[in-house]
């Protein structure tokens, strides 16, 4: 579908930081508020989860035994950012009572997107086995992220998960101004840290994959990004509602890329409130 499209309109359309060109300081307001709760709210940092250097996770447990746990994979378009700039969503997520595991993986180029696939993939296994330390329930998952986070969490729904047993420990996904079908990559600079193929194209777009966990989805966007961008979340939320799935979309008015998440954290929001949804199935 992208056929005809220059260099510079693919740019135009896919790369957030040059369509929001005070992004940095969105980021840094980000990375403040989450070092702040990190020092109100008691959690602990950077347990391991496996070899790789980033694999590591921070756990905010919930107030009770056996709550809803959210999984939140952070964005960052797979070569950047890290789970210290979206802390901040855990404290009034916790004060809503639900558990949050903040995941963190190694960055391309350094490995490849398939192995960011399989690390998320680690990190989600992980936290329910270790549930207990989160005060959650295993079998009460929800898996949110933003952006290439968001991307992840979709690509977790085209698993089996038969070394769990299934997937029926998810409940729900919530994914933030995500892009679920990369062929945009190889036309931005994005490529020089992240390298694909027509194959590696097809098998991680979660657009073109089977959905074998079917889950209530809520499927946020800015109604201020670019137009190409906003069409990847109409484009998988009509994916999911082919499939029989219950999904929201929410083009929310007046936001760009970097000020969407902070709905996440905000307990008036529209969007944490359907996030809260999904969690007290």
């Amino acid at each position: 579908m992208y056929d005809g499209l220059t260099e510079a309109e693919f740019t135009e359309h896919f790369m957030p930081r040059i369509a929001v060109p005070d992004h940095e300081t969105w980021l840094a307001l980000d990375f403040a508020a989450s070092a702040a709760v990190r020092e109100r709210l008691r959690h602990r940092r950077n347990e391991r989860y496996g070899p790789g250097p980033l694999q590591l996770i921070d756990l905010f447990p919930a107030q009770s035994p056996k709550s809803p746990i959210l999984v939140y994979i952070h964005g960052g378009y797979w070569r950047a950012l890290s789970k210290d700039y979206y802390g901040f969503i855990a404290e009034p997520l916790v004060a809503a009572g639900a558990a949050v595991a903040m995941i963190e993986y190694d960055l391309c180029p350094a490995v490849t997107l398939s192995t960011v696939v399989e690390q998320v993939a680690a990190s989600v296994a992980w936290v329910r086995r270790n549930a207990d330390a989160l005060n959650g329930d295993p079998d009460r998952c929800v898996l949110a992220g933003n952006s290439a986070g968001a991307h992840l969490a979709a690509m977790m729904l085209s698993r089996d998960w038969n070394e769990l047993g299934g997937a029926g420990f998810i409940k729900g996904a919530v994914l933030v101004t995500g892009i679920y079908d990369l062929a945009p990559i190889p036309h931005i600079q994005v490529r020089e840290d992240v390298t694909l193929t027509p194959e590696t194209i097809a098998s991680l777009s979660p657009l073109r994959l089977e959905l074998r966990v079917p889950v209530p989805a809520l499927v946020a966007v800015g109604g201020d990004e670019p137009a190409l961008w906003i069409d990847q979340s109409r484009r998988y939320h009509a994916k999911l509602e082919s499939a029989g799935v219950e999904s929201e979309l929410m083009i929310v008015p007046g936001h760009h890329h970097f000020s969407i998440t902070r709905g996440l954290g905000d307990a008036t929001d529209p969007l944490f409130r359907g996030m809260t949804r999904l969690l007290q199935r």
